[in-house]
């Protein structure tokens, strides 16, 4: 391979004639591809030219067709003559667009031909398509209207001079093309002429300077060997050579020889000095020292680090010993790597040299008085002692290292790792002669105390005895309170137990005649038949106001419940944080503007805009907050900011958490105030500032008291300000400032898409009106209730939106009813009733398989965990809680309905 790549003189002289056959296939390969281009213009001239004219005439014909198809249908009426117009409306723009394409290197000719199909498209829409519209509705008055004025005889006029425009500009430019043709097949004479005297050139010259380079490279290979003998053994001379033959091989190889002689020489005189050097130490930090200095002069390195592998104040690792140019800046932090840890540990670990090359800019900065610069290159190397690390040597620098300086490290690290050794060995002997000094005299104290000691304990193992005595009666009265407390504590899980069920079964009694009064007093509020006088639906919405906050109380009891009991779960997911202050202004900003109170909001710049908290948790916190807020502000304003927490406030609100994670959300009004007093009792349940709010202003004192323990939850708090007559500021903290990583919003995604592929109920929107779509008239629905008031109020919702309704009293009349009425398109099925309830019959519905895909939608005052999850369990399609919100019934009932 080397014989074959190198250029001998045998080669030179075969290259001379491989060079003036190379000028002739090249003159050849010229005047070929002058040939095939010529023949390509030649090609492009008759495809392009002659498609773009008959493109052209095709266009025209069709717009002709259409021109045609439109009169002879006019005239006669006959569909037949729609055809022709038809097909070249469908077919004129495909052509249309060949045509645009053919000519894209022309921008003037596209300009044309999209002012041509600008008044086509006007043509159709205003002459073609109107004139056919009105023949087929029998507007024989405006036919002929339009035919007396005729515009589209002008439009068609225009039409046919842009296309004779353009075909008349495509013919002259074929013409110039084929001018063009003619005057590059002179040119590519001469060219050819030219070309035969070129090689006649060329031959001539390469003969010339093949002679001159063998004879002028042999006599300046014999000159430099001359020289170098009578040198005087000078390593640094060199043979110079510029040639590529045989002689070029000898004076290369002869320079390699004197590189690495001198080359050797030089590193083992480098090494045997800074051995000596480090000769005399008895001190391993005076020695690391010593090494790194010379070590960084010796590589030019501005920065180095000796990391020694010993145990510091009970730290086994690699303690960092010396450095030099070091600052003590932020790159200089890690005092101690573990082996394996870090670059300096792995060093370390694999007992090898490792280079890293290209690092960034704030890697690392080396410094002086007139200026900085960081290094880009850094080479880490281990000492080891009869294959041991004992130390590991850091170097930084501005220029790659060489193979050459890696290789001197690696010897000079060999001696540093035997006189570290025995360094080291020596100061371990001294030490360990200075402890046994100390501990002999120890020893002879603790002799003494022993003594002492010997005579004290026989004292108190007397002593031990009684006490021992005392604490096995101890032991048994505390295994007696033990067996009461285990009894009490199952007393009170028994408790528990029964309340979880009372609230259950009283949040069901409360919401069952509560969905009838909600349902029946929106129905009067739509007043559909106009018969209630706007101050009875003054009186209606007055109703179902109160049964709304009703259902509130309820869900903030089984709330303040739940948190009580420990029960209320925290999903920690990524959230929105900027859509926190638009959601917020949705709610209260229509009822701040009825009591001319102003709305603001302040966001900090920089706040990420996702953070990993549970979203309904912390919205709930700051409704409430703006709840009461809204409620005891009469006049200026509202104030809702998001910001970072500063560090004194989490140090005292959130003492040892990080306080860069802690935001901090506040809610300010300039309402009524808290007395100081009174700021104490706001956060407790059921209890307001004094009985005289509670009066003016409502409510029931349970929206602080969920607050503050929904924010524990969520590891934060809850701080008030406040001044009585001048307003409030109530402040949440919590630690949710982290942005989601990675790996939890892939998580996310996935589970999202995954979700996204079952098939899950359709969450329906909420229609804008009452009024339902065409959807559900004349649908069947049957409604399986043991309460006649939800039964009566459903009917007539539904009734008055057009559907047909059946209705049973449990679950066994449902089946029997479903299997003697045919037709029935969805069933609404409540769960707690006699007999057999809604889980059983969902289940038994769905065993049939005629009824495997008809809509179930359940529909219960069961509003406690995992409610939701047990109806769909059952065969459920859907889910909706009493009291049920008409509008969300009706939407879910047309989307079922539509999607079945």
């Amino acid at each position: 391979m080397a014989r074959a790549r190198r250029f001998s003189i045998r080669w030179k002289i075969m290259s001379g004639y491989l060079l003036i056959l190379i000028c002739l296939g090249a003159s050849i390969f010229a005047v070929n591809g002058r040939i095939v281009s010529l023949q390509n213009e030649i090609d492009f001239v008759t495809e392009h030219d002659i498609a773009v004219h008959d493109i052209t005439s095709e266009i025209e014909k069709q717009l002709l067709d259409m021109e045609t198809g439109q009169r002879g249908y006019v005239i006669t009426g006959d569909d037949r003559y729609l055809e022709p117009y038809e097909k070249a409306q469908a077919n004129w723009l495909t052509d249309y667009d060949t045509l645009h394409g053919l000519v894209a290197d022309n921008p003037s000719q596209q300009k044309r031909l999209e002012e041509l199909r600008s008044v086509i498209e006007e043509w159709i829409a205003e002459s073609g398509q109107p004139v056919i519209a009105w023949k087929k509705a029998g507007n024989t008055p405006q036919i002929q209207q339009y035919f007396q004025e005729d515009p589209g005889k002008k439009y068609m006029d225009r039409i046919r001079v842009m296309i004779d425009t353009f075909r008349s500009t495509e013919t002259k430019l074929t013409v110039d093309r084929v001018a063009n043709l003619d005057e590059r097949n002179q040119d590519m004479r001469s060219a050819l002429y030219l070309m035969m005297f070129g090689v006649a050139a060329v031959a001539i010259a390469t003969a010339i300077l093949i002679s001159r380079s063998i004879q002028g490279t042999i006599s300046k290979v014999i000159r430099a060997i001359n020289h170098l003998a009578s040198s005087d053994g000078d390593l640094s001379e060199r043979i110079e050579v510029k040639s590529r033959d045989e002689i070029r091989d000898l004076g290369d190889a002869t320079n390699r020889l004197l590189d690495n002689v001198q080359r050797e020489t030089e590193e083992k005189t480098q090494v045997a000095e800074l051995t000596t050097a480090l000769q005399g130490f008895t001190d391993t930090t005076a020695l690391a020292e010593m090494f790194v200095r010379k070590a960084a002069e010796l590589f030019r390195a501005p920065y180095g680090v000796v990391y020694v592998l010993q145990t510091v104040e009970g730290e086994y690792g690699l303690h960092r010993m010396a450095a030099y140019a070091s600052d003590g800046g932020d790159g200089e932090r890690r005092r101690m790597f573990k082996p394996g840890e870090g670059l300096v540990g792995q060093c370390a670990e694999e007992n090898r040299m490792l280079a890293v090359d290209h690092l960034p800019e704030n890697y690392v900065t080396v410094r002086s008085g007139l200026g900085e610069a960081a290094p880009r290159h850094i080479l880490i190397a281990p000492a080891s002692f009869k294959g041991s690390v004992t130390a590991v040597v850091e170097f930084a620098s501005f220029e790659p290292f060489t193979a050459s300086q890696r290789q001197v490290l690696r010897e000079l690290l060999s001696s540093f790792a035997i006189i570290l050794n025995s360094v080291g060995s020596r100061m371990e002997v001294e030490r360990l002669l200075q402890e046994s000094r100390v501990m002999a005299e120890e020893l002879q104290v603790q002799s003494e105390e022993l003594r002492t000691q010997t005579e004290e304990m026989q004292v108190t193992n007397e002593e031990l005895e009684a006490q021992y005595r005392v604490s096995e009666q101890k032991t048994l009265e505390l295994e007696q309170a033990s067996l009461e407390l285990q009894a009490k504590a199952e007393q009170v899980q028994l408790a528990s137990q029964y309340k979880s069920e009372f609230l259950a079964n009283m949040s069901h009694e409360l919401r069952t005649p509560l969905n009838s009064m909600l349902l029946l007093s929106q129905f009067l509020a739509e007043n559909q038949n106009n018969t209630l006088s706007d101050e009875e639906l003054q009186y209606v919405e007055l109703i179902h106001k109160a049964g709304n906050d009703l259902l509130a109380l309820i869900n903030d009891v089984l709330d303040l419940s739940k948190v009580e009991a420990g029960k209320l779960e925290v999903n920690y997911a990524p959230f929105n944080l900027t859509e926190l202050p638009d959601k917020m202004e949705h709610l209260f900003g229509k009822m701040l503007e009825d009591k001319d109170v102003a709305f603001k909001r302040t966001i900090e710049p920089g706040l990420p805009e996702i953070i990993q908290t549970d979203g309904q948790r912390l919205e709930q916190i700051v409704k409430n907050l703006l709840s009461n807020a809204v409620k005891f502000t009469h006049y200026g304003e509202v104030t809702l900011s998001l910001r970072r927490a500063k560090e004194d406030e989490e140090n005292h609100l959130l003492p040892g958490l990080d306080w860069t994670t802690a935001l901090a959300i506040s809610v300010r009004d300039t309402g009524i105030g808290i007395p100081k007093d009174k700021q104490e009792h706001v956060f407790e349940a059921f209890r307001q500032a004094d009985g005289a709010t509670s009066r003016q202003y409502g409510g029931t004192g349970l929206g602080l008291s969920i607050s503050r323990d929904l924010a524990g939850l969520l590891n934060g708090c809850i701080h008030l300000a406040s001044e009585e007559g001048a307003g409030s500021t109530f402040t949440l903290y919590i630690c949710c400032l982290e942005r989601a990583d990675t790996a939890s919003l892939e998580a996310a995604s996935a589970l999202e898409a995954e979700a996204a592929a079952l098939p899950a109920p359709v969450k329906p929107k909420r229609e804008a009106s009452g009024r339902t779509g065409t959807i559900i008239a004349g649908k069947t629905v049957l409604i399986v209730d043991d309460d006649p008031r939800n039964v009566k109020a459903l009917s007539v919702a539904l009734e008055s939106r057009g559907m047909r309704v059946l209705t049973a009293g449990d679950g066994i009349e449902c089946l029997a009813l479903m299997d003697r009425t045919p037709g029935i398109d969805v069933v609404l099925m409540d769960i707690m009733m006699p007999g057999m309830d809604g889980y059983e019959a969902m289940t038994r519905i769905r065993q049939r398989e005629e009824w495997a895909d008809l809509p179930l939608i359940a529909v219960t005052a069961k509003a406690m965990k995992n409610d939701r999850d047990k109806c769909i369990e059952a065969g459920a399609s859907d889910y909706i809680s009493k009291p049920v919100d008409l509008n969300q019934l009706i939407s879910l009932l047309n989307v079922w309905l539509n999607e079945n």
